[in-house]
This record gives structure tokens, sequence and C-alpha cells, in this order.
């Protein structure tokens, strides 16, 4: 299969598996599952899906691509462009468009659309020369990236 095929296709897996990963927490409520999955509505809890549903594609990815390398650093920078994209584009609309009122269609339009950008980011990353250094980068930004999204799941930010 071709990395722009595959590519297609991690856009669909990254959607369901973020879906999956959304409602763990609910259906095993506990300490540990509250690190690692989202326990509310919050930005910081969604990014823990965008990460969570990174890495398990990057693992499948790795997996299902054993010749192809850089894999686990491309996933981890198209995991953290995602969160910024989902931010930036949602937080206008959600305040400004939608005047805080919830819609699930905008909400998963913007999720998709920030995929699909960083998969295309992903594909970009893929096709450069291969670095181990590039492979260790990426599992530090995806175990960076988890830590400070668990530490804002219990000490959230205060914005003024």
């Amino acid at each position: 299969m071709t990395l722009k095929k595959w590519k297609i296709i991690s856009v669909v897996g990254i959607f369901l598996i973020s879906a999956l990963l959304h409602f763990i927490y609910n259906w095993f409520p506990n300490f540990f599952t509250s690190l690692f999955f989202p326990v509310n509505e919050s930005i910081w809890e969604h990014n823990k899906i965008i990460v969570g549903s990174f890495f398990i594609w990057a693992i499948i990815e790795k997996l299902y691509y054993k010749k192809r390398k850089n894999v686990i650093f491309s996933e981890a920078v198209s995991s953290i462009f995602c969160a910024f994209l989902v931010m930036i584009i949602f937080t206008p609309v959600y305040l400004y468009i939608l005047k805080t009122q919830d819609n699930m269609i905008v909400t998963f339009a913007i999720f998709i659309l920030s995929i699909i950008i960083s998969q295309i980011l992903s594909y970009k990353l893929l096709q450069k020369d291969y670095n181990p250094r590039l492979e260790e980068a990426g599992v530090i930004l995806f175990v960076v990236f988890f830590l400070i999204n668990i530490i804002f799941t219990y000490y959230p930010p205060k914005v003024a």
C-alpha cells in the first residue's frame, strides 16, 4: 500500500480511535484511566484523546510499516500539531460563532480537518531520510505531551 493511501486510512483510523478513547473513563472510572483518558470536556482532556489516538496509531503504523522509519516522530509531531490546530480553530468558533453552544457537527468537522492537516504533515515527515535520533525524540515528545495533559487535568492553568 502506498504511503498516500495509508495516510488517508490514518485519518479514519485516528478519528475512530479518538471516538473510542473519549468514553474509556466513563466505562472504567478510576484513577489510572483518569490519567490517560478524558474525565470532563476541557481542552486538556481532549488533548489526551488526540495524543492517545495518535500514539496508538503510531504503534499500528510502526507494526504495519516495519521498513518505514521515523514513524513515532512523525506521529508525535502530528499529534501536537493537531492539538494546536484544534485549539486555534475551535476556540474562536466556539466562543464567537457558536456563542459557547455545543454543535457536534462543527466540532467533528474541525477535528477531522485538523487530523487531515496533521496527517499531511506526517506524510511530509515520513518522506525525510531516516534518523534514529528522531524516533527517540518522538518517544520523548509523546511522553512530554502526555505528562503536560495529565498535569493540567489536576492543575489546570488559571485564565485571568
